[in-house]
């Protein structure tokens, strides 16, 4: 059954247009920020982008940063959940170094923006994005040392080959 406008609580309606707007944001934010870059975007590149007034971006977020903090976060947050995932699923150390390396470039070519906007752009320049590169090149020097210890990988600084991998 098809409930008519009129019978929808008015509470329900706003909700759903504040996540509307929200998303429209979000996604406004992803698209500038990774053809922009951080510092070259503006609140107003922003607002047009997703077709709302400056004034609706405050009312959603304090400030440019907050907006950009809440899409590292996320994009970190999905990625690490999927290589998670890698890690709980797939124990040998070479098969797992597959999956979870296949896992990261899926991720990075389904999600072109926001990998953009989390390891393009200088974006190293941001403490969050750093702790969350950071994470990354931990997790992967974890996986490594791993596989060097159980002979699958030849032995060597898994800490660099972390961060070049990363």
């Amino acid at each position: 059954m098809v409930r008519k406008a009129e019978d929808v609580p008015f509470g329900d309606r706003l909700q759903r247009r504040r996540e509307q707007t929200a998303r429209q944001l979000l996604d406004a934010a992803r698209s500038v920020l990774a053809a922009k870059g951080y510092h070259a975007t503006k609140i107003v590149d922003i607002a047009r982008a997703a077709q709302v007034g400056v004034g609706t971006f405050y009312l959603y977020y304090p400030t440019k940063e907050a907006l950009f903090l809440e899409l590292v976060e996320d994009a970190v947050a999905q990625l690490k959940a999927q290589l998670d995932c890698v890690r709980a699923a797939v124990t040998d150390p070479l098969e797992q170094a597959r999956t979870r390396t296949l896992t990261f470039f899926r991720f990075a070519s389904d999600n072109r923006e926001l990998f953009r906007i989390v390891f393009g752009h200088g974006a190293s320049f941001h403490d969050v994005v750093r702790r969350c590169q950071d994470t990354f090149i931990s997790d992967m020097r974890e996986s490594l040392e791993v596989g060097m210890a159980s002979g699958a990988f030849r032995t060597g600084d898994a800490a660099v080959w972390a961060q070049a991998m990363i």
